[in-house]
């Protein structure tokens, strides 16, 4: 028997959270090296799968297939294709920069890092999972151990975050389990397992319908305008480490779940309702850009940021073109290592001026370099400057959409300058010109903790930036059974966009 690598990412979070459950509540240091080793283990195994991962065979890899509940069709079925890893890798990266993040947490230590543990736990289970209802059980337990980091740990309204957060997507699971369910009742289907299901001849209206239901359902995760209001709450009452997870990995798995349930079982219904998808991304750009430009908190720009950056993700998901479908998944892991190192910037410089407001601010580059010089790292990435992986994910999001929904294009393009206006605006106020504040000259800059997790996500805005195929050709492989399932009418124009991602795979 193989070895059980994914079984291994998935639940090195949870053994490092039972371990964590054993020690004294005084032994914060070793409560946080078991952290950083569990949450590393996964790390390295989902970077090896990068590597490990044979591209020229492509499918589902490294397959654990148990029975479960047989009777009702439902197995412990965990696998990986080239979507599966790169989202892993993701979860790995910001799972384990998390911890260090969050290093000098002092209250409840303990009960912290269990928490963290347990929703990196969560959120793995969801991208490795291939039976639909153990994707779902994943999906619905992330929820438990948001709730508590934001209502625990929180600040700014934190319980009435908390409450809105669960509300909304249980909300949103409510739609998903109705879509589960009238799979196994209404279309007669006696299995849960994602590669059945999706041979399975489901008539044009059931798709319409069931794809309806299933994108409704994951769109509040995304989240995509107008269920989007949870999110800036929950992101300003989360801690750093808990904004991290929550904008790095969390708004991805309903991104993820659009691609690997919506689309993957119904493609008829994905293309019927493509320009309703597309114009709600567009929104989704705009709206949110726009309410960024007009934040006076930091963090509240940031949060506002993240919900237009995904409105590109929706965007190449709906032009339904190999490009757009490839910068969607690339844009995922892009501005989630984007995401995570703004939110643990923004917690570092609150941490020591005890204050997110922008008008407050001023200098902190005289004082805080490495601080400083990270965030314009970051803000330059989610501009999309060339040679960062977001980069290439808009670029090729951009090229997919652009023949399929010109106008929408074009006007999500035209966000670029608005971002660029409150990004830069905010690095120039908070970090440049004069300290406003006579204490501020005093602050300590960067930690060794700070200095980890800071250098590993730069690290991979910079490598994949330079060296993009090392994900997209991963990408690639995961969407070829999704392209082939297409009617032919939406993949006709796959050509469009299939010249440029061969010259991105040839640019080695």
């Amino acid at each position: 028997m193989s070895f059980p690598v994914l079984s291994t990412i998935v639940f090195a979070p949870l053994a490092g959270a039972l371990v964590i459950a054993c020690l004294p509540a005084a032994r914060k240091e070793a409560i946080r090296w078991v952290a950083a080793v569990a949450a590393g283990v996964s790390f390295a195994l989902s970077l090896w799968l990068v590597f490990a991962y044979n591209q020229a065979a492509g499918g589902v890899q490294f397959v654990e297939n148990v029975p479960w509940f047989p009777s009702f069709g439902v197995s412990y079925h965990l696998g990986a294709d080239g979507i599966s890893v790169v989202m892993l890798l993701l979860t790995g990266i910001v799972g384990f920069t998390g911890v260090f993040v969050s290093w000098g947490i002092e209250e409840r230590v303990k009960e912290f890092f269990i928490t963290l543990l347990a929703l990196m736990f969560a959120v793995s289970g969801v991208f490795a999972s291939f039976d639909l209802l153990l994707l779902f059980i994943f999906f619905e337990f992330a929820v438990l151990p948001k709730f508590v980091l934001i209502s625990v740990w929180g600040s700014t309204k934190k319980e009435y975050a908390a409450m809105k957060l669960a509300l909304y997507l249980v909300l949103g699971s409510a739609f998903t389990l109705l879509g589960i369910l009238s799979l196994y009742f209404v279309a007669g289907i006696h299995s849960m397992d994602l590669i059945q299901l999706a041979n399975h001849p489901f008539t044009h209206g059931q798709q319409l319908w069931l794809f309806a239901l299933v994108f409704l359902g994951f769109a509040v995760q995304v989240p995509v305008w107008p269920l989007h209001s949870w999110l800036p709450d929950a992101h300003v009452a989360a801690p750093s480490a808990g904004s991290m997870m929550l904008a790095g990995v969390v708004m991805k798995l309903g991104a993820y779940g659009i691609l690997r349930v919506a689309l993957t079982l119904f493609p008829q219904g994905a293309v019927y309702w493509a320009p309703v998808v597309a114009v709600l991304a567009v929104i989704n750009v705009l709206y949110a850009a726009f309410v960024a430009m007009g934040q006076k908190d930091l963090k509240y720009l940031i949060a506002n940021s993240s919900i237009s950056h995904m409105g590109y993700a929706v965007l190449g998901i709906a032009a339904l073109t190999l490009s757009g479908l490839s910068g969607a998944v690339l844009q995922m892991f892009a501005h989630g290592i984007m995401a995570a190192l703004l939110f643990a910037l923004v917690g570092m410089t609150y941490d020591r001026t005890h204050t997110r407001q922008i008008a407050e601010m001023g200098g902190l580059a005289r004082v805080l370099p490495v601080i400083a010089t990270a965030f314009v790292i970051a803000g330059l990435a989610s501009v999309g400057l060339p040679g960062t992986a977001s980069f290439w994910s808009e670029f090729l999001v951009f090229v997919g959409s652009f023949g399929i929904f010109r106008v929408l294009a074009i006007l999500a393009i035209f966000c670029i300058v608005i971002t660029a206006y409150y990004i830069l605006k905010a690095v120039q106020r908070v970090y440049f010109g004069p300290i406003r504040v006579e204490k501020f000259q005093k602050l300590h800059d960067a930690r060794w903790s700070d200095w980890v997790a800071l250098s590993i996500i730069i690290v991979f805005i910079v490598g994949v930036g330079a060296y993009p195929s090392l994900l997209t050709d991963l990408i690639q492989t995961g969407l070829a059974p999704i392209m082939a399932r297409l009617p032919e009418s939406a993949t006709a124009a796959t050509a469009f966009g299939a010249g440029w991602l061969a010259w991105l795979g040839g640019a080695r």
